[in-house]
């Protein structure tokens, strides 16, 4: 989807607003937000100094309240809501000549120091780098520096290979393409008045395109761009010359990498198996393993597992059985695992993340939600080196030690959702606890050495907690365009700052769970997928699929399923492959049904999903009972049938595809599928 004509799209469609800053009609909300009603009052007010063209008093007002409660959060329409400090940029951006000058005449100064202290550094620590760049960003957006911090920042995204942050970073100083002064455009930044030539800004984001391997995109870019910037001259990827000659000459010369190996054929070949132990009284739940380097990582929560993806045989290991051993293949386990006393209401799930040459794993018991009576309740982190360390511990973090101030933690102890999501410098989590409240956190931890870095509350829901049952459940997390990204699947779905935790934005709607930590959620897994500047998200308390602006929290669309969704797939050209008992394309532009059937799938139960599928090169091999489905992405045409129940005595489960093998995982079974070619 071209982000541009979505950006027309929304911002031509909306109703203009006329004098009213913030929304003071709340929706009923499922989850408790750290709302503040002095604040959203002092904003309110600020319109009648503007009216009264009261600069000097109008930018004192924002910068004070943007410096004494900048992470409270303010309504600006229903069900959307913006940090204090977020919502003055936006104001500030706005103001006319003589407002913007007053404002800067207050912020300038520090700003600028900001950006010279920056430059003044001759070797400099990355991430803090990036942080100072974002600090200028997030709290002088509207100064005379903030456009410098802006390019920067596209620039060094671009250099790392992170092409979607770049482009919005770079979006953000193009000129809006409708009135921001909306419904839809009050909570969207664009920077008043940038010193960059808008001609070469468009031919960086189609070179974000080039450089995405999305050639249709970067034509349709150029199309616009020769109407708007014929004769326009620059450099671009080390070339100097007119930008429409120079990107026309580099879409012409892209070829497309068509060296990706695929599972095709039949996959009849069984390549191996194997069993993952479990030791404790529970069941082991969903096994959803991962591969890097040649090597296949499971988890059973309780220990880690390495396997040969080849041939199954332990990895880093020097027994000489030739069948697999689950025994000799354990590179880290729980010091002392424990069983929950009471019954887990949910299906466990395990899974793993991998970022270089480090692994991540949650382990311990499954709770989440932890019943009145339970007193056997544990989860820790873990971080492993798969490089040259072969799977050696580099660090953990047990979840009662996150904050041992707390008072409650020894009573109401925090538990770790799941896996964390990583980069080079950081991992973030989610963490929840149930008493006294239900309360949602993410957490974020330095990737070498575990040290906490931020820990911030997201909510508390309205859910209870069970006296005598406890809950599991799993969320994780989306990190993109420096932002971290959660689906509480309790009514709200959140952006917080990677780098200090801020909460940037929350999106509330409707949640069907409203008696129970349990009740109304569907089984399924639905983390947030981050795509080109959009969020999609099915969360699993309501039948609705939503398409939000990542950078500002704005509602794309959003859609009423008629499938209960348990899995989003991921993107591919411009349909969204979404995953419940049958199978979906979503058009990325209108979020309705891509595929001219509709669906692939039937109303008869022996067809439904019988595990999560996996998008692959433009197919969805997709699983039933029976069968593995191989469906075109792009039609929603099913072009093969592989019956491994029939011809190997395998039932279908959750897919994972990688090199011309197939990894098919049900509970604690594991088994690694090759191709006759």
């Amino acid at each position: 989807m071209n982000r541009i004509l979505t950006l027309l799209f929304f911002l031509a469609s909306a109703a203009p607003v006329s004098a009213q800053f913030v929304a003071t009609k709340l929706s009923q909300e499922a989850m408790t937000l750290d709302l503040d009603s002095a604040a959203t009052k002092r904003l309110a007010s600020i319109e009648d100094f503007v009216a009264e063209k009261q600069w000097d008093v109008v930018a004192t007002l924002l910068r004070q309240t943007q410096s004494e409660k900048p992470d409270k959060l303010v309504a600006i329409a229903p069900g959307w809501f913006v940090s204090v400090a977020r919502f003055c940029q936006c104001q500030a951006a706005l103001l006319p000549t003589p407002g913007l000058a007053a404002y800067r005449r207050q912020i300038d100064a520090t700003a600028k120091k900001w950006l010279d202290d920056i430059q003044a550094r001759r070797v400099l620590d990355p991430l803090r780098q990036r942080a100072d760049l974002l600090r200028i960003v997030r709290q002088g957006f509207a100064s005379s520096s903030a456009d410098e911090a802006l390019a920067r920042l596209a620039e060094q995204s671009f250099e790392r290979a992170d092409y979607a942050a770049a482009r919005t970073y770079w979006e953000l100083l193009l000129p809006a393409s409708g009135s921001l002064r909306s419904a839809a455009g009050l909570g969207l930044l664009r920077h008043p008045d940038p010193s960059c030539d808008a001609a070469q800004i468009r031919a960086q984001l189609i070179l974000c395109s080039l450089f995405e391997k999305n050639a249709a995109r970067a034509g349709q870019e150029l199309d616009a761009f020769r109407r708007l910037h014929g004769n326009s001259a620059g450099r671009i990827a080390g070339r100097a010359g007119t930008l429409v000659d120079l990107l026309s000459s580099m879409i012409a010369g892209q070829r497309a990498d068509a060296s990706q190996t695929t599972p095709t054929g039949s996959l009849v070949r069984r390549l191996w198996s194997v069993e993952l132990p479990n030791s404790s009284a529970t069941e082991v739940g969903e096994v959803v393993p991962v591969i890097a380097g040649g090597t296949l990582f499971a988890s059973n929560g309780q220990a880690v597992f390495a396997f040969d993806a080849t041939n199954g045989h332990p990895k880093w290991s020097e027994t000489s059985e030739s069948a697999p051993d689950p025994r000799a293949a354990v590179i880290h386990s729980l010091a002392d695992p424990t069983a929950p006393k009471l019954s887990i209401d949910g299906r466990p799930r395990h899974s793993l993340s991998v970022h270089g040459d480090r692994l991540y794993a949650r382990l311990g018991t499954t709770i989440t939600g932890k019943a009145k009576q339970e007193t056997n309740s544990h989860s820790e982190l873990v971080g492993l080196d798969i490089g040259t360390g072969e799977g050696k511990l580099v660090w953990r973090v047990a979840a009662e030690e996150v904050d041992p101030q707390d008072p409650l933690s020894a009573s109401s102890p925090w538990c770790f959702e799941s896996s964390p999501a990583a980069d080079s410098q950081r991992v973030v989590v989610a963490l929840r606890r149930s008493l006294p409240q239900e309360q949602l956190n993410v957490a974020c931890f330095d990737a070498d050495s575990a040290r906490l870095l931020w820990n911030r509350k997201v909510g508390i829901t309205v859910a209870s907690t069970e006296e005598a049952v406890n809950s599991t459940s799993h969320l994780e997390l989306a990190l993109a365009e420096d932002s971290v990204f959660v689906s509480t699947d309790a009514g709200a779905i959140a952006a917080l700052d990677a780098h200090d935790g801020a909460i940037r934005w929350v999106r509330t709607y409707v949640s069907d769970t409203v008696l129970s930590s349990r009740d109304g959620r569907r089984d399924g897994h639905t983390p947030p997928i981050y795509h080109d500047g959009v969020l999609y998200v099915a969360p699993l308390d309501t039948n609705l699929l939503m398409a939000i602006h990542a950078e500002s929290g704005l509602l794309l669309w959003q859609r009423e399923w008629p499938d209960p969704l348990q899995y989003v797939l991921g993107v591919t050209s411009n349909t969204l492959i979404v995953q419940g008992r049958s199978l979906w394309g979503v058009a990325l532009a209108t979020g309705e049904p891509a595929w001219p059937n509709r669906r692939a799938g039937h109303d008869d139960p022996e067809g439904f999903s019988f595990g999560r599928g996996a998008l692959v090169s433009g197919e969805v091999w997709w699983p039933n009972r029976d069968e593995l489905i191989v469906v075109s992405a792009g039609s929603g045409q099913i072009t093969r049938r592989i019956a491994v129940r029939e011809s190997l005595g395998l039932l279908g489960g959750h897919l994972m595809a990688f090199g011309a093998s197939l990894a098919i995982s049900r509970d604690a079974q594991l088994t690694v599928l090759g191709s006759d070619r």
